[in-house]
């Protein structure tokens, strides 16, 4: 019952939350899309197959910052917008349309899971995944492994509540500060 209680409590938070935090941010995402439009050939978002909640796949929204057919070169905007999260803002409709939570493990796509158990898999699968989560709060600064995220989503699974799902939400914003110093090139840690 408690566990059915924190998820309507979620839901209700999520989508609420995230529609009023869209609201507040427009400007910044139709002047995020007005830079990418001029600078990217009209290249905006980048959308992506990923694993979500009890394995079933979505497409994942994101403003593009890699050049186009390029899996590893970065734009200088793209490093901006990574460097700050940013690039991740569009995910809020993701929040909304109920593919994503804004607090969960954060969805991969399928090709990373080749090396890990089918049981951290379906652990890691147990809730939606999300903007941030407790594996990024958990950010020391340094690369980390998927072994060690892995872990950290494993963990938030197991004590999934209303409680530390505030508690990785007032702490991203710091943890973005650190990783915005922190990470120069804007690659994934």
């Amino acid at each position: 019952m408690k566990k059915h209680l924190n998820k309507i409590i979620i839901l209700i938070f999520d989508k609420l939350f995230s529609f009023i935090l869209l609201i507040i941010i427009l400007p910044i995402l139709f002047i995020i899309f007005l830079i990418l439009y001029s600078f990217n050939n009209s290249e905006i978002f980048y959308i992506s197959e990923r694993i979500g909640y009890r394995n079933k796949k979505f497409k994942l929204i994101k403003f593009r910052t890699m050049k186009k057919n390029s899996d590893d070169e970065i734009t200088n905007i793209g490093k901006f917008l990574r460097k700050t999260s940013m690039d991740e803002l569009p995910q809020l409709i993701n929040v909304i349309k109920g593919d994503m939570c804004l607090v969960g493990p954060r969805p991969y796509p399928e090709y990373i899971f080749q090396n890990t158990s089918e049981r951290d898999i379906y652990l890691r699968h147990q809730v939606k995944p999300g903007l941030t989560g407790y594996s990024q709060i958990n950010f020391t600064g340094q690369k980390r492994s998927l072994e060690e995220k892995i872990s950290h989503d494993i963990y938030f699974v197991k004590n999934y509540n209303f409680l530390l799902y505030l508690n990785v939400i007032i702490k991203t914003p710091a943890t973005i500060i650190k990783r915005f110093y922190l990470n120069p090139t804007g690659k994934t840690l």
